[in-house]
């Protein structure tokens, strides 16, 4: 499940990768183009929320 979660992440965030590298233009609210990078924050999660995302049971072994 833990690999299953983390190709599911991968596959989403790869469209990202380039524009993060090279940036991108972005029309701000005064009306001017700038160059911006995208910036992608880490996910934070206890062990309760992780079992809930990745479809775990919780305190429970994925391995046994």
């Amino acid at each position: 499940i833990k690999i299953a979660y983390q190709e599911s992440m991968a596959t989403m965030l790869r469209p990202l990768e380039e524009p993060a590298k090279s940036g991108i233009k972005v029309l701000c609210a005064d009306g001017r183009t700038r160059h911006a990078y995208l910036r992608i924050a880490s996910f934070l999660a206890d062990y309760p929320e992780q079992c809930n995302i990745t479809g775990v049971k919780y305190s429970w072994c994925p391995h046994c």
